[in-house]
């Protein structure tokens, strides 16, 4: 099993070693700070360093590891040591993890031979795709975007209201899509053809990312343009968002507590406006009739976070996307109303599969809590067999990629040589 060093153990360090560890991955966290490293040796099986990167002992004692994550918190010491990795002991496997985006360019990249992780842009091509699609719930790309699964509530008069799945053969006939999930009063259900499908259910679709305007009109989706969004709390990530998004004709509010901020936010961003005020305060809120923006983007990191964002719902807000660094409230929040919760360290830990090939996948990520999505390629021991062979109740090939092409399968799909899987996957978990 593959050796993995990850500097840094802050947030995004200490949730990578946790899950690869549970993968069975051998991993070594190193950090300077001693209370860090004590909290994870006694919360994670890993072999776990108080010691600085920049330390020759440090590095030295893990020259053996097979890939190192540089995941701190500041990108100039994360590219440092990066650099020193691949200078002084001869490592060709190396991710690092930066949040400017002058800092992710490809020409970097190249220099230093890293691959280059920017969680921002991560971030934000999610954002986008919101502002663009503001019926959108959840979006996860494939093939380098070329794919993608995204999910939506279905209302009226959309197609898919009070519609079986079978009746969308004609549809799919023009569009390869397959409905991948259907999630029902909480609940998560597999698709099949006499399913109806019923106003208030959320599914998930995978299609080609090119037809996807022609398959959002081919259902009759609604789409209602976005014309106004407010920002609950800033940070560094916020601020990155507003700089992206400032000057395409928006009406922007932002609602921060520091002083300082807000001026700085109202020096570079003339157009916007800033509010000195608690993001927990109802009366404030109610005021600027924030529940009416379109889009809220709370992006504080701070505790009253999550809070916040119950109270513009409350307050009647349409859509309010939650930028947090903790996975296990990304369900908690989806319970409590928060439309889209955007958790950065996932993002990062699914680049990082992707780097080490996790299981020979090609890809992997969580679509829901114990539902994965995998590509994988067609191995020899399934080359030339039917779907129907191969797909089974809790493992179910969903499309096969073909030429970069998307085909949609039935039963009787022969799989070939060359063919990629796209999978999903149950796991099974104790009651």
């Amino acid at each position: 099993m593959m050796k993995i060093c990850i500097v840094g153990a802050g947030v995004v360090g200490s949730y990578l070693a946790q899950k690869l560890s549970q993968e069975g991955y051998d991993v070594a966290i190193i950090d300077k700070d001693r209370k860090k490293i004590e909290e994870i040796q006694s919360q994670i099986d890993v072999a776990a360093y108080s010691c600085d990167a920049f330390d020759e002992e440090c590095i030295g004692q893990l020259r053996d590891y097979d890939l190192f994550i540089v995941a701190t918190n500041k990108d100039e010491i994360n590219l440092s040591v990066a650099l020193m990795l691949k200078a002084i002991y001869g490592k060709d496997k190396v991710i690092v993890r930066v949040d400017k985006d002058i800092l992710s360019k490809r020409e970097i990249e190249t220099f230093l031979g890293v691959e280059i992780v920017n969680t921002f842009n991560e971030i934000f091509k999610n954002v986008e795709t919101f502002i663009h699609y503001p019926f959108i719930t959840s979006i996860n790309e494939l093939e380098t975007g070329k794919f993608v699964i995204f999910s939506y509530t279905v209302k009226r008069p959309d197609f898919l209201s009070n519609t079986k799945i079978s009746d969308l053969k004609e549809i799919r006939d023009r569009i390869p899509f397959t409905v991948v999930l259907i999630e029902r009063d909480g609940k998560p259900y597999l698709p099949s053809g006499n399913k109806v499908l019923l106003e208030g259910d959320t599914v998930y679709i995978l299609t080609e990312r090119e037809t996807l305007n022609e398959l959002i009109k081919a259902l009759n989706i609604q789409i209602k343009p976005v014309k106004t969004i407010t920002f609950l709390g800033m940070s560094r990530i916020g601020i990155s968002i507003l700089k992206k998004i400032y000057g395409r004709g928006l009406s922007i509010k932002v609602i921060e507590e520091d002083i300082q901020l807000c001026e700085s936010i109202a020096s570079q961003f003339p157009d916007v406006m800033v509010l000195n005020g608690k993001i927990t305060d109802k009366h404030l809120l109610e005021s600027e009739q924030v529940g009416g923006s379109d889009i809220i983007i709370s992006s504080s990191y701070r505790e009253d976070n999550i809070l916040s964002c119950i109270l513009v719902k409350k307050l009647g807000a349409k859509k309010v996307i939650a930028i947090i660094e903790n996975p296990e409230y990304e369900e908690i929040a989806q319970s409590l109303g928060i439309d889209i919760p955007i958790v950065s360290r996932k993002m990062i830990a699914r680049k990082v599969y992707k780097r080490i090939k996790h299981r020979g996948f090609i890809d992997i990520f969580e679509l829901k809590e114990n539902i994965r999505i995998y590509e994988l390629p067609v191995s020899e021991e399934i080359e030339d067999r039917k779907v129907s062979e191969i797909s089974t109740g809790k493992f179910v090939i969903l499309g096969v990629v073909r030429d970069n092409k998307m085909k949609m399968v039935s039963g009787e799909f022969l799989l070939k040589k060359g063919d990629k899987l796209i999978v999903l996957e149950i796991e099974e978990t104790e009651e």
